[in-house]
C-alpha cells in the first residue's frame, strides 16, 4: 500500500455538522456511499500506523513514543504519534469548502497484540468482538468509572450494506450517534459531553482473516438536533474526539488491537498541552479493559457479556444485550480512570490543567462551544 495517502475531510477532529448526517429515514442507497466514504478515509490512514503488508515508508509518518507495560496486560503496548500540520488541514478545508478553526491535529496511537484466550492478562476473540463491535457504548459505561451518562441518540438501519474497500469486503454495518458525559474533576472542572457519529463494520466472513473497525467522528452541533439529549445539557462542555479502532486476527493467531485518536477537551486548555497529555495516557485502556474483563469472567465463570443497563465499573454486572443504553446514569465511587477514546480526552482536561479555577470554567461556559459548532462546518461533504 502506498504511503502517499490523501487525507480527507470526514475523519477529522473538526467533525461533521448535523446537516451532513444521513437523513433520519435514509435507506441503503443513501447510507452505502456515506459509510463507504468514511471507510475510504479511515482504513488507509490507520494502516500507515500498523501496515498489513510491508511498507517501510509508512513508519516515517509516525513517531514512536515508547512502549508501556502493566500487570493487567500480558502484552506490551506501543505508543505512536503523528501530527497533521495546519498547512495540510488548510488544504483539505479549502478543497472541500470547509469553514472550521484550523489547528494542528495530533494523533496518538496505541498498538498491542494479545493471545486469543479467555484468561488473565488477555482476552478471547469473542470477548473482543462482543465488547467493542457489538456492545461498544455499554462496555465503555461498564468499565469506565468517570462515564456518568450515555445515550444512543440516533440509529440508522444498515441491513444489507456491503462495501468493498482497502482490498476487503465489509458488512455487518452499524451507524449511530452516541452521546457520552464524563466527569473530569468536579467541582473545579466542568463535565465533558462527547457527541459522536460512530460507524462499525466487520470483514465479510469467508473473505479473509477476522477483522472489525470502529470509526468515531465528532458531531459538534448535535445539540441543535431534535434527537439530542445529553448534548443539550447546559452544565457540561461539548468536547471532541475522532478515532479509528481496528481489531483483527494475525497470521500467528494473536489479536492485534490498534487505536488512533485526535481530540480536543475544549474549555481553556491549550491543545498542545492536551496533546502531550493524551499521548501519555492513550495506552491505558488496554490494561484497564483486560483487568475489567478478567474480573467479569471470574464473576460469571463464562464468556463476559456487558450489562444491559451498563452500570459504572463499581456496580455489579447484569445479563447483557446488544442494545445501547438510553440516557443511563450512575454515580461512580472509584477514582477517575481512562479506558476509552472519550475517557482519554476527558482525563486530559484534568491532567493537563489540574489547577484550573471555577472562574476559568465559568468563562468557557459563556463562550461558543467551538468555532466548528458555531459555524456548523458548512462546507463538509460526504465524498
Amino acid at each position: 500500500m502506498s504511503t502517499e495517502i490523501e487525507l480527507g475531510p470526514l475523519v477529522r477532529r473538526w467533525g461533521l455538522p448535523v446537516k451532513q448526517l444521513p437523513s433520519a429515514t435514509a435507506g441503503i442507497d443513501e447510507l452505502k456511499p456515506f459509510v463507504a466514504s468514511i471507510l475510504k478515509e479511515a482504513l488507509p490512514f490507520i494502516d500507515t500506523a500498523a501496515p498489513k503488508s510491508p511498507s517501510p515508508g509508512a513508519k516515517k509518518l509516525w513517531k514512536s513514543k515508547g512502549t508501556k507495560s502493566d500487570p493487567d496486560s500480558a502484552a506490551k503496548v506501543d505508543v505512536l504519534e503523528r501530527a497533521i500540520s495546519c498547512k495540510e488541514l488548510q488544504a483539505i478545508a479549502s478543497k472541500h469548502g470547509i469553514k472550521a478553526k484550523i489547528e494542528e491535529e495530533t494523533w496518538a496511537v496505541r498498538l498491542s497484540a494479545h493471545e486469543d484466550a479467555a484468561k488473565k492478562g488477555t482476552a478471547s476473540w469473542d470477548e473482543f468482538e462482543h465488547s467493542f463491535r457489538l456492545e461498544h457504548a455499554k462496555t465503555e459505561m461498564a468499565f469506565t468509572p468517570n462515564v456518568i451518562a450515555a445515550n444512543e441518540a440516533q440509529r440508522w438501519d444498515c441491513t444489507g450494506i456491503e462495501v468493498e474497500e482497502a482490498g476487503q469486503s465489509w458488512d455487518r454495518f452499524s451507524l449511530v450517534v452516541e452521546e457520552m458525559r464524563h466527569k473530569v474533576g468536579r467541582p473545579i472542572l466542568k463535565d465533558r459531553t462527547f457527541p459522536v457519529l460512530q460507524l462499525s463494520c466487520a470483514a465479510k466472513e469467508g473473505t479473509g482473516a477476522s477483522e472489525f473497525v470502529i470509526v468515531s467522528i465528532p458531531v459538534p452541533d448535535f445539540a441543535t438536533s431534535d434527537k439530542a439529549n445529553l448534548s443539550k445539557e447546559k452544565d457540561a462542555l461539548i468536547a471532541f474526539y475522532v478515532s479509528i479502532e481496528r481489531i483483527r486476527k494475525l497470521s500467528d493467531g494473536k489479536i492485534e488491537w490498534l487505536l488512533g485518536t485526535a481530540s480536543d477537551a475544549a474549555g481553556v486548555l491549550p491543545l498542545w498541552i492536551q496533546d502531550k497529555a493524551l499521548v501519555g495516557i492513550v495506552w491505558k485502556d488496554v490494561p484497564l479493559f483486560l483487568g475489567w474483563i478478567a474480573k467479569e469472567r471470574a464473576k460469571t465463570g463464562a464468556k463476559t457479556s456487558v450489562p444491559a443497563d451498563a452500570p459504572p465499573a463499581d456496580s455489579d454486572a447484569k445479563e447483557g444485550t446488544e442494545q445501547a443504553p438510553q440516557a443511563t446514569t450512575g454515580v461512580p465511587t472509584e477514582p477517575t480512570t481512562t479506558v476509552s477514546d472519550s475517557a482519554a480526552v476527558a482525563e486530559t482536561a484534568h491532567e493537563a490543567n489540574p489547577e484550573a479555577t471555577d472562574a476559568e470554567t465559568s468563562k468557557t461556559a459563556e463562550e461558543p462551544k467551538s468555532e466548528v459548532a458555531a459555524e456548523g462546518a458548512e462546507g463538509n461533504t460526504k465524498a
